[in-house]
């Protein structure tokens, strides 16, 4: 018998629009977002409202004001470092239990990942960029088999979008550019080699201006 369908809920509904429009750069960093006026447009509640934006607080990428408005924010570079660097050591683990199995079904997969990617950069779409993003590292990170490190991860997903939204703008990368570094480390995941894999990822993630 097959699974009922979940369908999202109202708060849920509400999060993805607000998050879609603050990663599409429809609401620019230093943006007022007002609860009462966004309850008004989506005719909701304004407590449905209050829920999505505590979850793009959690996301970093709105502050929340107690006078019932929030600003749209972006990351410090400090800020971007920390999270891409506990993405790098988790994943950098994942890669080498995924080598010592063989790492050839994912190449499939994580391509058919990348040419989605490249159309969304095409139509700059940041929001399903940012979404395709978690889905080929998670995809990564589930090959590896480890449960609790699947969960570690998926604590950080949450963020990677206003992560990537301020990195791109802090490093003046063209959102095209992210279908190619996907490519670059899939291509040196087709090696085999754990070390270079880690190299790669530290690349991939952190730059070479980051300072330990």
């Amino acid at each position: 018998m097959p699974e009922p369908l979940e369908h999202p809920s109202l708060p849920d509904t509400v999060h993805r629009l607000l998050r879609t429009r603050i990663l599409n750069n429809e609401l620019r960093a230093g943006s007022r977002v007002v609860e009462a006026t966004i309850a008004a447009e989506l005719n909701v509640s304004r407590s449905t409202v209050r829920l999505a934006l505590t979850r793009l607080q959690t996301e970093g990428l709105v502050e929340i004001s107690p006078r019932r408005h929030s600003v749209v924010t972006r990351l410090s570079h400090d800020e971007i470092q920390d999270a891409c660097y506990a993405r790098y050591v988790l994943e950098e683990g994942a890669v080498r239990a995924v080598l010592a199995r063989g790492a050839e079904g994912l190449v499939g997969p994580l391509t058919e990942i990348i040419d989605r990617m490249t159309r969304a950069a095409t139509a700059h779409d940041m929001a399903a960029v940012v979404d395709l993003d978690t889905e080929f590292h998670g995809t990564i990170v589930r090959a590896a088999g480890k449960a609790r490190l699947a969960s570690l991860w998926s604590t950080l997903d949450g963020q990677m979008g206003a992560v990537i939204r301020s990195s791109l703008e802090e490093q003046q990368l063209d959102l095209a550019e992210m279908p190619k570094l996907h490519q670059d480390l899939l291509d040196t995941l087709g090696s085999g080699d754990p070390g270079s894999v880690a190299d790669a990822l530290y690349r991939h993630y952190l730059r070479p201006d980051y300072e330990l």
